[in-house]
C-alpha cells in the first residue's frame, strides 16, 4: 500500500508539472489581451510615492477607456487609451490623467507608454521556457529609471501558465504571469544599503491586464538612513471591465 501510494503522488505532480509547463502557440496572441473600441477596465491603482522620506500609499480609482484605433508603420492594428483617475469613493469626476497605446500583431502585444517608451508586453509562443527582452526598443535616455536603476537588461518571462489569479473580490480561472524583473538585494534591513526593482503583469484569457505592481527603490545609510528620492510603486488591481 504504502508503494502504491508513493506512485500515486509521483504521478500526479507529474501531471500537475506538465499542465503547468506547456506551450500555447496560439494562432493570435491578442486572445490573452482581446480588446476593442469602447472596451473599458477599472482598476484600483496603489501609488506608492516618497512622503518626508518615507513611503506613503494613495488610492485611485483608474479608469482606461479604448477610444479609437489606427495603423502604424508597420500596418500594425493600434489602440489608443485615455486613461482617467478619480478618488476610490468617486466622490469627484473622473479627470483626465494620460493617453498610452497598444500596437498588436498576431506574435507579440508592445504598449507606448505616455513618455514614447515602448514595451514588448506579451510574446508567442506562451511557453514557461520563452523569455524575451521587453524592454529592447527603448534609446539610452530612455532606460533611466531612478539614479541606481534603469530598464536594461531586463528578460521577461511567463512564470505562470493557465493558472487562477484572484485580484480584491474576483478570481480569474485561466491567467498568464510576465515577470519582467526581480532584482533586490533580500530582506529589507534598514541598517544595511537595501534595494529592489520588481516587476510583473498578470494577463487573464478572454479578458486581458487584470494585475500589475511595479516596484523600484534604493535605501542607502549615509550620510542618513532614507530612500533615495525618485523611488516609487504602483499597483493596479482590475475592479471591472465591459
Amino acid at each position: 500500500m504504502k508503494y502504491w501510494l508513493i506512485a500515486l503522488l509521483l504521478t500526479t505532480s507529474l501531471i500537475a508539472c506538465k499542465k503547468q509547463s506547456e506551450t500555447l502557440s496560439l494562432d493570435d496572441i491578442s486572445t490573452l489581451c482581446p480588446i476593442k473600441v469602447g472596451s473599458v477596465f477599472i482598476y484600483r491603482m496603489d501609488s506608492t510615492r516618497l512622503s518626508n522620506f518615507q513611503f506613503a500609499t494613495a488610492y485611485y480609482l483608474a479608469k482606461d477607456s479604448v477610444v479609437n484605433t489606427f495603423l502604424d508603420a508597420q500596418q500594425r492594428t493600434c489602440y489608443t487609451v485615455f486613461r482617467y483617475l478619480t478618488d476610490t469613493l468617486q466622490t469627484q469626476p473622473y479627470q483626465y490623467n494620460q493617453t498610452y497605446y497598444l500596437a498588436y500583431d498576431k506574435n507579440k502585444i508592445e504598449t507606448v507608454d505616455a513618455n514614447n517608451r515602448r514595451f514588448i508586453n506579451l510574446v508567442n509562443p506562451v511557453s514557461l521556457n520563452t523569455t524575451w527582452t521587453g524592454n529592447g526598443y527603448l534609446d539610452s535616455s530612455q532606460l533611466i529609471i531612478s539614479d541606481n536603476t534603469t530598464y536594461s537588461n531586463w528578460t521577461y518571462q511567463y512564470t505562470a501558465i493557465n493558472q487562477p489569479f484572484r485580484v480584491i473580490d474576483s478570481t480569474f480561472p485561466n491567467t498568464f504571469s510576465v515577470q519582467q524583473v526581480a532584482d533586490s538585494s533580500g530582506v529589507f534591513n534598514p541598517s544595511a544599503l537595501s534595494y529592489k526593482t520588481y516587476s510583473v503583469e498578470v494577463y487573464a484569457k478572454g479578458v486581458g491586464l487584470i494585475y500589475k505592481e511595479f516596484m523600484d527603490y534604493f535605501y542607502q545609510t549615509t550620510p542618513s538612513a532614507a530612500y533615495e528620492d525618485g523611488s516609487f510603486g504602483v499597483k493596479l488591481n482590475l475592479v471591472s471591465y465591459k
